[in-house]
């Protein structure tokens, strides 16, 4: 924020970057009505879930997108000197306040969905909502410190931060029953961001999970991300035990 110019333009351009995504779900829908079975505030309601979580993640941990330069720089080096948690410096290091953008487009969403969907906010979905959120986050920043780990090993990461963490979150605009069979598994077994808003959805808007692989995978949403979290841990502390520095 120390150039104010510089950082009021990037906030207007990542509001027009994410108001041009969601006029754009709601011209495709203006036109076919809905996709897959799923109607305008069904979609809204499942982008909301996904841009709350991603405002979590962006704003607390942004610091994993950009850490395979200390790795190549040897720049962690400071971080395994102090006495202090490694991981918890990179990510104090680099916090993202527009972050906090997301959330606030995301509870636009979230009020534009309501009026389109008959959803009752009875205590128990409130109190749900509030755990899948954590548990979305949890998925995504499971991801982001896996992908971050990797760096260790292979030094150069920013191919698959691209591709794991920027690229892939577009699947998860639209429900994932679009999608071919093979997709699906992936998005689903190997990289679980179906847990992120689709398979939660399904509860909160009262759909059918006949279609699903199984209909216990509308409730996995917090058992999956606090899984994926812990183990994405254990993948940084076998990776941080590899560091080398870097060479001259």
């Amino acid at each position: 924020m120390e150039y104010r110019a510089s950082f009021w333009i990037y906030l207007f351009t990542l509001s027009v970057f994410y108001g041009a995504q969601a006029a754009t779900i709601f011209l495709l829908l203006s036109r076919f009505q809905s996709v897959g079975g799923w109607e305008k505030g069904e979609i809204a309601f499942l982008y909301s879930l996904l841009i709350f979580a991603q405002g979590i993640v962006a704003s607390v941990f942004s610091g994993m997108v950009e850490f395979g330069s200390l790795v190549r720089n040897g720049g962690f080096d400071r971080y395994l000197l102090r006495p202090l948690s490694p991981i918890g410096q990179v990510l104090m290091n680099h916090f993202d306040i527009t972050g906090l953008l997301h959330l606030v487009l995301g509870a636009v969403t979230f009020v534009v969905a309501n009026r389109f969907t008959n959803i009752e906010w009875t205590l128990e979905k409130t109190f749900s909502l509030a755990l899948v959120v954590s548990g979305s986050a949890t998925i995504l920043a499971g991801i982001r410190i896996a992908i971050a780990s990797i760096a260790f090993y292979a030094i150069q990461n920013s191919s698959l931060i691209q591709l794991f963490v920027f690229s892939t979150r577009e699947f998860m605009m639209y429900p994932m029953n679009i999608y071919n069979f093979g997709i699906r598994v992936f998005l689903t077994f190997f990289l679980p961001l179906g847990f992120v808003n689709f398979y939660p959805a399904h509860y909160f808007l009262d759909k059918s999970s006949e279609g699903l692989f199984h209909p216990s995978f509308v409730f996995l949403n917090v058992p999956i991300g606090y899984a994926l979290f812990a183990l994405s841990l254990l993948l940084w502390k076998k990776g941080q035990r590899r560091y080398e520095s870097a060479g001259s």
